[in-house]
């Protein structure tokens, strides 16, 4: 007796076809279909579980569909439960990520506007009493705001930022300014036109008339060049004084997450 995909049995033999067409009934005829019937039932499971699958449910291409919730870990679950429990899980993870991250704590992006508590770097004036925990470590370091109730974020903008100490700022609040190191160089005069005694970035590209003094023979140089290494060792070192970059946004963490 097959059954089919919407948990019914379908029947080999059809009776109502027999009588119309005269065919004798006798007692005989049923015993095959009875055990055709029986043993059917007994090689299908039935729809409201009493009976479990004895192997794998081929759906022939088509949907399983009206799948209640799963309530036990070997339940089937339906695509809205699913995606529940993904987009919980994934909420999960990013909480977890963002509680790792601590008020103050800065982060490079790509994005462009305040998001999930982080605060674009661009000096923006905030409250005091929207952000306790922010306004608690940095005060008004990077700005007094308003001077009573906001106060003001750093201002990242077009710096880059280095590790405290060393010959960086005293602190983490103050600016250092561009700047490079001093050129020095020197230039003897003999007199009469002659230099000599070069020093520091100058050095002699070519001799010139030799002369005699006091010291014993020398040559006055005709041509004199300049050549910063010689000064100090980062010249020289790259062709520009800005370091290759790509610009980001900074964002600082103003709240915890809740």
């Amino acid at each position: 007796m097959p059954f089919d995909s919407q948990g019914n049995f379908t029947r080999l033999h059809n009776w109502e076809d027999d009588r119309q067409n005269d065919v004798e009934i006798v007692t005989d005829n049923h015993d095959e279909e009875d055990d055709n019937f029986a043993a059917g039932l007994n090689l299908c499971f039935l729809r409201d579980g009493r009976a479990a699958m004895q192997n794998n449910l081929d759906a022939g291409n088509f949907q399983v569909k009206n799948v209640r919730a799963a309530t036990f870990d070997k339940d089937a679950v339906n695509l809205k439960q699913l995606t529940e429990k993904l987009e919980e899980a994934a909420q999960k993870l990013v909480g977890k990520i963002n509680q790792g991250m601590k008020v103050g704590d800065i982060k490079a992006s790509v994005l462009t506007a305040n998001h999930d508590n982080w605060l674009l770097c661009n000096g923006q004036e905030i409250s005091r009493a929207d952000y306790p925990d922010l306004f608690k470590i940095i005060g008004i370091n990077f700005g007094s705001g308003n001077g009573t109730t906001t106060f003001n974020v750093p201002d990242y903008r077009g710096k880059f930022l280095r590790g405290l100490g060393g010959d960086s700022a005293a602190d983490m609040y103050q600016t250092q300014a561009e700047g490079l190191p001093n050129v020095t160089g020197t230039l003897g005069n003999e007199g009469r036109g002659r230099w000599n005694n070069l020093s520091g970035a100058l050095y002699q590209i070519e001799s010139g008339t030799t002369y005699i003094g006091a010291n014993g023979p020398g040559t006055y140089p005709t041509k004199i060049g300049l050549d910063l290494s010689k000064s100090n060792k980062l010249y020289g070192a790259s062709a520009h004084v800005t370091p290759v970059n790509q610009a980001v946004n900074y964002f600082i963490k103003a709240k915890t997450e809740v």
